[in-house]
């Protein structure tokens, strides 16, 4: 083979490996400017297009989608979606990547079969502290004990965000609910309120109060 040929057959190769790749990038970028513009069904249609399905992986497209029904917080197609996938071949870090992104969600939602199930993916594959901080969450929001106020506490004195207090505090006033401690349950709750003004717990917190 000449020197020409070798180089031409080398451009062709790496015109048949880019091509790819920029239709993929403008697709995804096509696909995103309809979910910031709130067109969520329009996007999950683009995704369920011939062409998606052929430059994306099962699993890209599956958790792409699951992503969209999570921005549009439509309830029923995340649970769907989420039992679909879980019932699919999954790999420990794709299983893994699909319960860290949707365990607060089943958690707020009390869908406790969903929660326990996502738990136990998080169990196998998230690291030390991951995996107290979210069993701890299951213990309070799903299980409604209260054996956690100290170690809730712990995290609340190492934490300086406004948010992640607030939602510690929010965390500790139920514990005090479920001990009728009225005092102390509405002493967090106040706190907590304070720190989630704008956030969707602010809401919660408010309900929670007695």
């Amino acid at each position: 083979m000449s020197l020409l040929a070798a180089i031409i057959l080398i451009s062709l190769i790496l015109c048949a490996i880019a091509i790819p790749f920029f239709i993929r990038s403008f697709l995804w970028q096509s696909i995103l400017k309809k979910i910031y513009k709130g067109q969520y069904d329009e996007a999950i249609q683009q995704m369920n297009s011939p062409l998606y399905t052929l430059l994306f992986t099962s699993y890209e497209k599956n958790y792409n989608i699951l992503r969209t029904y999570m921005s549009k917080q439509d309830a029923h197609e995340i649970t769907k979606q989420v039992e679909f996938m879980l019932s699919q071949n999954l790999n420990n870090s794709q299983a893994y990547q699909v319960a860290s992104m949707t365990y607060f969600y089943f958690l707020d939602d009390q869908n406790v079969e969903l929660s326990k199930k996502l738990l136990d993916i998080i169990e196998r594959k998230g690291n030390e502290d991951e995996v107290a901080y979210d069993r701890m969450l299951y213990r309070i929001l799903i299980e409604k004990k209260s054996e956690d106020i100290s170690f809730v506490n712990e995290l609340l004195s190492k934490n300086s965000d406004d948010q992640q207090q607030g939602i510690l505090q929010y965390l500790l006033g139920l514990q005090y609910q479920y001990l009728s401690d009225v005092k102390q349950a509405n002493y967090y709750f106040n706190k907590a309120k304070k720190n989630l003004k704008g956030t969707p717990y602010h809401k919660k917190v408010k309900e929670s109060m007695i």
